[in-house]
């Protein structure tokens, strides 16, 4: 049986771990990073995000109930629904209208970001789509049935490359101009990789039910299935 002064080093430690200098990280955790983000602000929606975007004067978002739905960036309130020709499972601006991912499908639809006219519809050979990003002419989109990102040109439908996920799932995907992020709910953890797919950085979610990522002039925005949107900034 350990000593009391044994039991009291013991508990020193584990309380010095504890108030180690995190933010919103698992100080227990061998491969999260210091310091990870900060958390800005925490927008209450009222919908279960699963996807989001931002098209400069709106976040997007693919709700739980497949809705595609323009809130409020600041605040969370709900601005308009848009009617799309087929139920969404992501959503991704390519600077003038919407992609969607068809969910449960390997298919892709751009609608029009004003009144959800669809404009092209591309059906790749296979695959289960999640979230999804439009980046450089790209798309970005998170196959869940092979547990892989896809990287396909909008025009053809052609998928140039295939970028193995370092998680168990895709519950969220955006891209910042240099590398790729996404999320894996089943982890709880958030993934930054280069455009090779190789892990440049693992941080712990804001929360268990992390869903849908959206990036813009440096500010990240997280979904949570419990009708959050988290505001995060990286350092």
């Amino acid at each position: 049986m350990r000593s009391a002064p044994a039991l009291l080093a013991v508990f020193s430690l584990v309380g010095l771990a504890a108030c180690s200098d995190r933010l919103f990280d698992n100080p227990y955790d061998p491969a999260a990073e210091t310091r990870a983000y900060e958390i800005l602000s925490t927008l209450q929606t009222g919908i279960a995000p699963v996807d989001l975007t931002f098209s400069g004067d709106a976040l997007w978002a693919v709700d739980s109930l497949s809705r595609v739905l323009a809130l409020n960036q600041n605040t969370g309130a709900l601005i308009r629904e848009l009617a799309a020709p087929l139920p969404a499972a992501g959503v991704a601006y390519d600077g003038k209208d919407l992609w969607l991912s068809v969910q449960g499908t390997p298919q892709l639809v751009l609608i029009n970001i004003i009144n959800g006219a669809q404009i092209r519809l591309l059906r790749l050979l296979r695959g289960s789509f999640g979230p999804i990003d439009h980046h450089a002419g790209r798309l970005y989109v998170q196959d869940r049935l092979s547990n892989s990102i896809l990287v396909v040109d909008p025009e053809t439908g052609a998928v140039e490359r295939t970028l193995p996920q370092p998680g168990f799932g895709g519950d969220g995907i955006c891209h910042d101009g240099t590398s790729l992020w996404i999320i894996d709910a089943t982890q709880t953890k958030i993934f930054r990789l280069s455009e090779s797919g190789a892990v440049e950085g693992t941080y712990q979610a804001p929360t268990r039910t992390a869903a849908g990522l959206a990036f813009a002039a440096g500010i990240f925005w997280c979904g949570d299935r419990t009708g959050k949107i988290f505001r995060l900034r990286f350092p």
